[in-house]
């Protein structure tokens, strides 16, 4: 039986309803009186509702729910200390993209004008989230509801995405409100934005005239959740890859034509080509902005294509000679469709496949010279490590001190794992390995977490020290 629209709710239904309206139903969060109905209501109506041992816990938590589905993930935060522990990953969020939806509780409204001091955990909140947010938004009266969760499920999913924060007080935990029929998303927010035809013309041109084109493909790609039509896109081209340091993954159909940047391969080909087609990346520092270093050697009048939502962004960084403004999950079909309608034509380097033979020979050189028994050498660790653990491990490594395995292991071909570049998995595929970067006891609290709620996860940590194993398939170098 469907629900009466016009039926009083309380406030904290009507806000599970509009997250579910963009397909949410898993909540991170610590129970707590302000939220007390809203936890109740969402079990009652079939959600994951999972309590993390630390509020940065699970805003990391929610992170990692977007690149493994694509949906937003939901965070709240109790009020005054609670909502203080969130700040680390809501910067994160904002530095990575991340359209984390934080929901931060917060005392009566009453105290915002309140003359007298020493509040019990009270504190202007919402102004210490502004700098990182996309969107502020607070629940002043139940009758806001929807247009500010509209507001932010709007602003963190369009354009380049990114984390919101919506305020709900006390005064609404038990509301009763009338809030109307729900609208769908598409009534409220952009669904698609596909290239103009102007743009794709040009770049189609390029692309099929080009002697030598290669995709410069960043992290964009997998968080978007788009590695299907991607691959179709290097299929259609047939030309090589290379990967950004921040696009850990790899497109396993189209593995072979893929390199990591600042690799031997990498920098022959990008010496090469004459037409670069960039999409899920900012082009920035990582990459020398695409200019310095590595671009400036061969054919340094190469075109740029870019694919990228934010028109303020196109020639920031470098200068663009065709932008395509718009989703990448949107225009890559357009361009794939183009292309193939031209015919397909392999414009692989001639010596690609010599130049990864020559790395990959390198790389086994490597591996065979670190030093076995005690103490365990790191890439010793990881490669033995990789031998027993199973197809669908998840390994997290610390950003900083696991980066020496992505450069000494990333193209050794017969290693089986996560941890080489060559065989790096896409995200969505249930059978294969998988690699996180995490800061350095900044994400810590997560291991913590899916040990508590027995989470099928090894982990892989890498940081100072000596080797020490944690339970339930934890596995741990620290």
């Amino acid at each position: 039986m469907s629900e009466d629209p016009d039926a009083k709710k309380l406030v904290p239904q009507r806000m599970l309803e509009l997250m579910e309206a963009e397909g949410i139903k898993t909540l991170f969060g610590i129970p707590d009186p302000c939220f007390a109905s809203m936890f109740v209501t969402a079990e009652q109506r079939g959600w994951r509702v999972i309590a993390p041992h630390h509020e940065q816990a699970g805003g990391f938590m929610a992170d990692g729910l977007w690149r493994m589905t694509g949906r937003p993930g939901v965070i709240i935060g109790n009020e005054g200390p609670g909502v203080a522990n969130l700040l680390p990953a809501a910067i994160c969020a904002s530095k990575e993209n991340t359209p984390t939806i934080f929901i931060g509780g917060q005392r009566e409204r009453f105290f915002d004008q309140q003359v007298r001091r020493g509040h019990f955990q009270y504190t202007p909140q919402s102004k210490f989230f502004e700098a990182a947010m996309k969107y502020v938004g607070v629940i002043e009266y139940a009758e806001q509801v929807d247009e500010i969760f509209h507001e932010a499920f709007r602003q963190a999913l369009s354009g380049t995405p990114g984390p919101v924060y919506i305020e709900y007080p006390q005064d609404h935990s038990f509301a009763m409100k009338k809030f109307g029929p729900l609208l769908p998303p598409e009534k409220y927010r952009m669904m698609h934005q596909q290239a103009d035809e102007a743009s794709l013309k040009a770049a189609v041109t390029l692309l099929t005239e080009a002697k030598q084109p290669m995709i410069f493909l960043g992290t964009g790609v997998f968080s978007s959740r788009a590695h299907d039509i991607v691959a179709a896109l290097v299929k259609a081209l047939d030309c090589p890859v290379i990967q950004t340091p921040g696009a850990n993954a790899r497109l396993l159909d189209v593995a072979d034509q893929s390199v990591a940047y600042a690799t031997p391969t990498a920098n022959e080909t990008i010496a090469a080509a004459d037409v670069v087609l960039a999409l899920g990346t900012e082009i920035g520092e990582p990459v020398h902005y695409g200019q310095g270093r590595h671009w400036a050697n061969g054919n340094t009048d190469r075109k740029w294509i870019y694919i990228e939502r934010d028109p303020t962004a196109i020639g920031v960084n470098r200068p663009i000679d065709v932008p395509l403004i718009g989703d990448l999950r949107d225009v890559v079909p357009q361009l794939t469709h183009a292309i193939e309608a031209k015919g397909r034509v392999r414009r692989m380097p001639e010596k690609f496949d010599e130049w990864n033979d020559a790395v990959n020979t390198e790389m086994a050189l490597v591996i065979d010279a670190v030093p076995m028994g005690s103490p365990i050498h790191p890439i010793h660790f990881a490669v033995e490590a990789t031998k027993v653990l199973p197809p669908d491990t998840v390994i997290v490594r610390d950003g900083g001190g696991g980066q020496h395995l992505d450069r000494s292991v990333q193209s050794v071909p017969d290693f089986r794992c996560a941890l080489v570049r060559k065989f790096w998995p896409s995200w969505h595929r249930p059978a294969s390995c998988h690699w996180s970067a995490v800061g350095c006891g900044g994400r810590a609290p997560c291991c913590s977490d899916d040990r508590r709620f027995r989470f099928p996860v090894p982990y892989l940590r890498i940081g100072n020290g000596g080797p020490q194993e944690h339970s339930h398939r934890c596995y741990c170098l620290l």
